[in-house]
């Protein structure tokens, strides 16, 4: 029995000393004392969950009591306030291989993760100081980055070592980001793994020079301005799309030439006009969810007028048109087919006097084209490039072509046949209004390609 008991106490201790000296919860270091009374707090831990550094009194110089680290499976979050002048050297940190999410201002910062090679997320920039700091300086042996890379500083080739990338990776960049930086970035990121990129915020940022965006699935704009955007008419399989902030004088080319279905699409608080049927020049459907908000230079919704709206409704508001204080023209068969379906999921608020539901919905009444008695009358082809016939027709009609918008385009009088080939490509309103004494009116709705 005293055998036992003893055999116990042993697993005991040995247990609750593995323990102290390999993994440890949660930390956080608030200043400098905190990161000297590491050892004696926490032992000699090699294996954290996360590890908050705050520098709350804005005193921290170095991290060298951390030296046992050997890997951190959550966050590592160095948040060196921007009032602490001094230089933060790193090197406490060089047993570290493994972080899971590193994200922090490395202003001032010397030193480096000198055996760090493998992070999940990896975010830690200078944004604050004139002169650009290589990121990968403080990462000598990176070998892998799995999911996400935010860089805001220009790279240097020699400074760069090749890494591999997931296969589902994420790619942020902005601020000092050079044409050099971006051909690097190139050649260690394989275009088939680069699935989101966002850029925010940027000035002057040439895309062209990043030359693997084929495969990008979101694109997400922010905080930008004369930049040059040409190259997304490379992208094939656009699923999302957001423009928020933009700044202006933004060169977007051909726009994204071969998208004709994305999942969302997302633009908010733009204070410049955007050029949304250049950027989105054959986009034909919107699968998921639309958030168009507080524009200041936005008057019309034209560019989503032969666009079709989501089939049906999410948990979420599925089409949003708010807080645009000049948009004062709604009037567009995306949102009368939505109100259709979903009008719960339709949000459209504060906007000029006359984008409101009630509005859009009285335009709607008027375009629409469901007959309510048995009218035999088709159009062929529809869609039609050159002329529209009307089969089973019988007699003469007098007709009307307006816009989807009601703007008169075309009329006269007609048996079999519309001479359409002068109309640009879009959906129209055909109105019949039958000769004969029961002046019967029909309204028909066709695409001309």
């Amino acid at each position: 029995m005293n055998y036992m008991n003893i055999l116990y106490s042993y697993l005991i201790f040995f247990a609750f000393y593995g323990l102290g000296n390999s993994q440890c919860d949660s930390i956080v270091l608030r200043n400098q004392l905190e990161i000297n009374q590491f050892i004696s707090t926490y032992g000699k831990c090699t294996e954290v969950n996360h590890l908050i550094i705050k520098d709350v009194d804005a005193d921290i110089t170095q991290l060298d009591s951390l030296y046992s680290l050997e890997r951190i499976n959550g966050d590592l979050r160095l948040n060196f306030r921007s009032s602490n002048e001094n230089f933060k050297n790193i090197n406490g940190l060089k047993n570290l291989k493994y972080v899971n999410y590193l994200n922090g201002n490395s202003y001032k910062v010397t030193g480096q993760f000198s055996n760090l090679d493998t992070l999940y997320f990896l975010a830690f920039n200078d944004i604050l100081s004139e002169f650009t700091h290589d990121v990968f300086s403080f990462f000598p042996n990176i070998k892998h980055i799995e999911e996400h890379l935010s860089i805001s500083n220009t790279l240097v080739e020699e400074n760069t070592q090749m890494f591999t990338t997931g296969s589902n990776f994420e790619l942020t960049i902005g601020y000092k980001m050079d044409s050099t930086s971006l051909k690097v970035l190139s050649q260690r990121i394989k275009r088939e793994h680069l699935k989101s990129l966002m850029i925010f915020p940027a000035d002057g940022i040439d895309l062209r020079h990043l030359t693997i965006i084929d495969s990008v699935e979101h694109l997400h704009f922010a905080y930008n301005k004369n930049c040059n955007f040409t190259n997304i008419a490379t992208i094939r399989n656009l699923k999302s799309l957001t423009l928020q902030n933009d700044l202006g004088n933004n060169d977007f080319g051909e726009g994204l030439k071969y998208i004709e279905d994305i999942d969302y699409l997302f633009s908010q608080n733009n204070k410049f006009k955007i050029d949304y049927e250049k950027i989105l020049p054959i986009l034909k459907s919107i699968k998921d969810q639309v958030l168009i908000s507080s524009h200041d230079s936005l008057y019309n919704l034209g560019f989503l007028e032969n666009v079709s709206p989501p089939q049906d409704s999410n948990e979420y508001t599925t089409v949003n048109i708010s807080n645009n204080r000049r948009l004062n023209d709604c009037n567009s068969s995306f949102l009368c087919e939505a109100l259709k379906r979903y009008p719960n999921s339709v949000n459209i608020q504060n906007n000029a006097s006359k984008c409101t539901k009630d509005e859009i919905l009285k335009y709607c009444k008027m375009v629409d084209t469901d007959e309510e008695v048995d009218v035999p009358i088709t159009l062929s082809p529809n869609p039609a490039y050159h002329e529209i016939q009307l089969l089973h027709a019988e007699g003469s009609f007098d007709y009307e072509i307006k816009s989807i918008n009601g703007r008169h385009l075309l009329s006269g009088i007609v048996q079999d046949h519309i001479n359409v080939m002068d109309l640009p490509p879009g959906i129209y309103i055909l109105s019949l209004k039958s000769q004969n004494s029961d002046g019967l009116v029909i309204n028909k709705r066709f695409v001309k390609m």
